[in-house]
């Protein structure tokens, strides 16, 4: 029963997937084919890459909960990073977050990615950030840009100029 729920959930996520990205009808079917429940071995499961992972491929904001996570991104990402530097109880964040997630979506090319002052406020003063919300851009590990407030052109703005 256990590998039963397990293969009815793994062709629920794929099929999640195949819609997140954007698979044509044909393409969705083939996959959903190919791992439907009764051919899900707890292997193939296994070699499932996890969910975060899929659902970043096509944009997306991705939440940065350590400064490690922080060093391995900036060094080792060459396209257009974007950081926004947030707070839950941040009134002007929350309003322009659907915004900034919109630009993820729109703008795949670029790492669109988020910090949460309260959790990283070490990392984020070490970045210079004295307000919020603060977006700053980087390329190949270099500060590029930063604009500070919720202003949605201006952020929109450089974010084609710098893509």
């Amino acid at each position: 029963a256990r590998s039963r729920s397990m293969s009815g959930r793994c062709h629920t996520v794929l099929m999640l997937a195949a819609f997140a990205l954007g698979a044509a009808s044909s393409s969705r079917q083939a996959v959903l084919e190919q791992f439907a429940p009764s051919r899900v071995s707890r292997s193939s499961l296994m070699c499932m890459p996890p969910l975060r992972a899929i659902f970043r491929l096509r944009g997306g904001v991705r939440e940065i909960e350590s400064t490690e996570e922080w060093e391995e991104l900036l060094k080792g990402e060459a396209r257009l990073l974007v950081v926004d530097f947030t707070a839950t109880w941040c009134g002007p964040c929350q309003r322009i977050a659907p915004v900034y997630a919109a630009l993820a979506d729109e703008f795949a090319a670029a790492v669109f990615v988020k910090i949460d002052v309260d959790l990283l406020g070490e990392l984020a003063a070490d970045l210079g950030v004295t307000s919020m919300p603060t977006f700053q851009f980087y390329r190949d590990g270099e500060l590029i840009d930063t604009i500070r407030g919720a202003d949605e052109v201006a952020l929109r703005d450089l974010v084609v100029k710098h893509i």
